[in-house]
Parts: C-alpha cells; sequence; structure tokens
C-alpha cells in the first residue's frame, strides 16, 4: 500500500485515451464560472448528451458555487482556472480527465447518479492542483464531495450515491468507510488542514 493511499484510503481512478471530437455531436452550456461542453461520442448518446446539458443548464451555477464553498477552491484563481472543459459522453467507467484531456461520463447513468459523478468528477478537477500525478486523491476527495451533495440535494441522496459509488468495489468502499466515519465537522477539519499543508495559494 502506497503512502499516499494508507493515509487516505483512496481509490485508483482509470483515465482512458481520448480520440479526435470534431466528429461528435456537441451541445454547450455554461455557469457563471465554469463552461462544460458535452459530447455525445456517436449519435447513440446525443439522447444522454442533451440531459446532462439540461442538467447543467438548471443546476450548474449552484453546484459550482456549492463546490467552491465547501472545498475552499475555486475553479478560477490567481494560479489555476479551469473553466472550459469538454465532457465526453458515451458508455464506460466516468472518468475526470485534466485540463485539455476531456473528461467521460457514463450515458445510461440515471438522472442522481448523473448529478453525482458530474460532482466528483468535477471535484477531481477542482482539487487537482494539491496532488502529484503518483499520489491517490479520492480519500480528500471524499473528505467534501458528501457534503456538497447534502447541500445541494439532501442526506437522502448523499446517501443513496455513496452506496452506488461503493458497489463500484475496488478501493471505493474502503475510501467512502474512512471519510464517513467521520462527521462533517471532522471531515471539514481533516480537509482543511491537508489544503493548508498543500497549497494555501490554491483558494
Amino acid at each position: 500500500m502506497s503512502r499516499s493511499i494508507s493515509r487516505w484510503l483512496g481509490c485508483a481512478c482509470v483515465t482512458a485515451t481520448i480520440g479526435c471530437l470534431s466528429s461528435h455531436a456537441a451541445v454547450t452550456t455554461a455557469s457563471p464560472t465554469v463552461r462544460v461542453r458535452f459530447v455525445a461520442h456517436g449519435d447513440s448518446f446525443k439522447a444522454a448528451a442533451s440531459e446532462y446539458e439540461r442538467l447543467w443548464a438548471a443546476e450548474g451555477a449552484r453546484i459550482v458555487q456549492a463546490m467552491e464553498r465547501v472545498s475552499g477552491l475555486r475553479f478560477v484563481s490567481s494560479n489555476y482556472a479551469d473553466t472550459a472543459i469538454v465532457a465526453q459522453v458515451l458508455e464506460r467507467a466516468s472518468n475526470s480527465g485534466y485540463r485539455d484531456t476531456p473528461m467521460e461520463l457514463r450515458a445510461s447513468y440515471p438522472f442522481d447518479t448523473r448529478r453525482a459523478t458530474l460532482i466528483h468528477e468535477l471535484g477531481h478537477r477542482l482539487q487537482a492542483g494539491l496532488f502529484r500525478r503518483e499520489e491517490e486523491e479520492h480519500g480528500p476527495l471524499f473528505l467534501w464531495i458528501y457534503d456538497v451533495w447534502v447541500e445541494l440535494y439532501g442526506r437522502e441522496f448523499a446517501d443513496a450515491q455513496v452506496t452506488v459509488e461503493r458497489r463500484r468495489g475496488g478501493r471505493y468502499p474502503a475510501a467512502w468507510d474512512a471519510a464517513m466515519a467521520l462527521n462533517a465537522a471532522e471531515r471539514s477539519t481533516r480537509w482543511k488542514a491537508l489544503l493548508a499543508e498543500r497549497s494555501p495559494t490554491r483558494r
């Protein structure tokens, strides 16, 4: 077990190679600070891409505000910006991408899991500058993303989505167990300590 995994009980994130986007259908929307362009990876995913687009149009501003408030990070700061994101919609495991590498979002998720997964993957991008490439970051992410879900959609929603993520297996169950063993104040304290240690200028 690596030092980062033993410290945060995180899990590996899988990043897939992205091909040319020019041949795929795309829909675009924006929040006040973050623009997400949802790209259907072929005609069979156009409906799902449109559904993600409608979700973001309706809720994107609230999502960004809640993520920034709870995490203490900003999508735009003096030394960091990630405000023009491409998200491919297709049928494979979701991942966050990184800067110019597109995000990937599973097309077949039910609506609530689309919400939760989009926030999860945006969370990776928001905190990305705090971690080296080889470090595991799900443990830290779970210290604050649950509380974003609660703020936006309530505890019942958040608990249901933790259950969904635990079912994905791998190290997700241990990472969530570690986060949920703490109360909200304890999660916040641990996250703020990590944030201060890692990059006080990112806030």
